[in-house]
């Protein structure tokens, strides 16, 4: 499967569990990413989410996703 594939199979909002899962990190790294602002999560009433663009450009991907 491609990364654009994978980019389009994601929920367009993902958990923190996810992100982590979709990294191979732990959560907790995922939810220091996000307390120091490297990566970009809104909080909602059902709890931390990352958009897939968000995450995308975190890790250094999103320009592959324009060629």
């Amino acid at each position: 499967m491609t990364l654009r594939e994978q980019f389009d199979t994601l929920p367009k909002l993902l958990k923190v569990c996810e992100v982590a899962e979709f990294t191979g990190t732990h959560e907790r790294t995922v939810r220091r990413w996000i307390r120091e602002g490297r990566l970009v999560a809104v909080e909602s009433p059902i709890g931390i989410r990352v958009s897939r663009r968000a995450l995308w450009r975190f890790l250094g991907l999103d320009l592959a996703l324009t060629a």
